[in-house]
């Protein structure tokens, strides 16, 4: 069988839980893949760490059977695939099957640096790169023809997209953005992507508004001012932290003008927006459960492409087989 001596091991978010996950490398299973290698056991690896999954691919000695490496690895909880399995299984890591966010582009990443580092380390061999770089090649390609990364999956950008989809052009809307955590700041990020008429941001620490303000290109308003900004506003997004509501429906109907449409979305929990305030034919008003509707849309839809898709692993796979088949003819 060709690239037999080609192995994977070991665990990610998918067979143990973070506290197993803890306990494998505290066992330290580099100790071991080092050892063997010094030992001419292994004759390359490339070590791919995240924060989901720690996986060890290997190429074996010839004369180094399997069987003593499980042996010698003597780790119970770890997973282990060898030949045109780890092969397959390494295809669809970069291919992103393996994910926790189907198709996504950081794994790919990883996986490069992982094998430009073993490389500089000169813990690797030519079957592993050939094998690594196969793999990256399919990645690519898969991310390409599948159009994957197109529906993406983050909340902010899901988000983005369910205002446009709802509003259409963003060109002449202005869209006032209440909070600047960590989710409004990333709703901030990709809105700078995109054309609209202007971004204005508050916050109860004024001067945490102000000290952004510049690098996403937003006017800010005091958070007692705030109302008075909203019926401005075409696009109102609410992040707070804060314990109740922010926008109540008393305050804020009198004030909204009844020729123009607003957009509401509440993405805090607990919510910032009373739900009365969509009482008005001209206002709509959606929160962060609407927005998980069209994530969980997007994420069948990847699943469906990743179906779709999957035969072009085994194209990619008769590919290396018939590199495996050319050395072997020449050696």
């Amino acid at each position: 069988m060709y690239f037999k001596n080609f192995i994977v091991f070991g665990i990610s978010h998918k067979n143990l839980d973070l506290e197993e996950r803890e306990r494998f490398i505290k066992n330290d299973p580099n100790f071991i893949v080092e050892k063997l290698f010094k030992e001419k056991k292994i004759l390359g690896y490339v070590n791919l760490s995240t924060c989901l999954r720690v996986e060890y691919y290997l190429y074996l000695d010839k004369k180094y059977p399997i069987e003593e490496f499980q042996k010698e690895l003597g780790m119970k909880n770890a997973f282990i695939k060898n030949g045109h399995d780890a092969v397959n299984y390494l295809f669809r890591v970069t291919c992103g099957f393996e994910s926790v966010i189907k198709g996504e582009d950081q794994i790919l990443a990883q996986i490069k640096k992982a094998q430009l580092l073993s490389m500089e380390n000169k813990v690797s061999n030519s079957n592993i790169n050939v094998i690594f770089n196969k793999a990256i090649e399919l990645g690519k390609k898969f991310r390409n023809k599948s159009k994957i990364c197109h529906n993406a999956l983050s909340l902010e950008a899901i988000s983005l997209k369910f205002i446009k989809n709802r509003v259409g052009d963003l060109k002449d809307k202005k869209i006032l953005i209440l909070g600047v955590g960590d989710l409004a700041k990333d709703i901030m990020g990709i809105l700078m992507k995109e054309e609209y008429n202007s971004l204005t941001i508050t916050n109860r620490s004024y001067h945490k508004a102000l000290e952004i303000s510049d690098v996403y290109n937003a006017q800010v308003i005091s958070f007692e001012d705030k109302l008075e900004e909203i019926v401005k506003s075409d696009i109102i997004i609410s992040a707070t932290s804060a314990p109740h509501a922010i926008i109540k429906k008393d305050e804020i109907i009198p004030l909204l003008e009844e020729t123009k449409d607003y957009i509401f979305l509440d993405l805090a929990v607990p919510r910032d927006i009373e739900v009365g305030v969509e009482e008005l034919e001209n206002v709509n008003l959606y929160n962060i459960d609407d927005v998980w509707g069209v994530y969980y849309e997007n994420l069948e839809n990847r699943e469906n492409l990743l179906t779709k898709y999957e035969y072009m692993l085994g194209e990619q796979m008769l590919n290396l087989r018939k590199w495996f088949e050319y050395k072997e003819g020449i050696a």
